[in-house]
């Protein structure tokens, strides 16, 4: 059985997460776009790794971002050769967890229309789909679902943005 640690990102792990984000995605995010999260006071990296003889192998990683509540999951991709053995769902309950016990309450993301397990997974950890927004992929033209998950037990009456937040 594949035994994984989550842990936080380094630059020492952006080789492998490029690797990772070039096979996974049509537009993959640069490096400059990683190290910019890495330096962001409201991002947090994540990757999950497993022991590689001396070093590390990075399976997967998540990148997300914290303001006053919200949470808003920027990117979360596994390693192709280790899809499906339930990487990618520790990373995103990992997420959850760590960002609710700093104040989360609401969390977004987006996700193409046609990715059929990311959107599976999404809907098992409890996100819902909360509206389309019509050609949001430049490179492929494709809609994206946004989805929300809302932790209804705290207090939340405005998003970071002073708007009103209607579940």
């Amino acid at each position: 059985m594949l035994q994984w640690q989550i842990k936080e990102m380094s630059r020492d792990h952006l080789e492998q997460i490029m690797e990772i984000e070039r096979k996974s995605f049509p537009t993959p995010w640069t490096r400059s776009m990683f190290i910019y999260e890495l330096t962001s006071p409201i991002s947090f990296n994540f990757v999950a790794t497993m022991p590689e003889g001396r070093s590390e192998l990075v399976l997967g990683y998540i990148v997300f971002w914290m303001v006053r509540g919200e949470v808003h999951i920027l990117n979360l991709a596994t390693h192709p050769s280790f899809r499906r053995l339930g990487i990618a769902r520790s990373l995103l309950l990992f997420c959850l967890d760590f960002s609710y016990k700093k104040g989360g309450v609401l969390y977004q993301l987006e996700v193409r229309k046609g990715n059929r397990a990311a959107l599976n997974l999404y809907k098992k950890v409890g996100f819902a789909p909360w509206e389309i927004r019509k050609r949001y992929y430049a490179d492929t033209g494709e809609d994206a679902i946004i989805m929300r998950l809302f932790f209804g037990d705290r207090t939340f009456d405005q998003n970071s943005y002073g708007q009103p937040f209607l579940p």
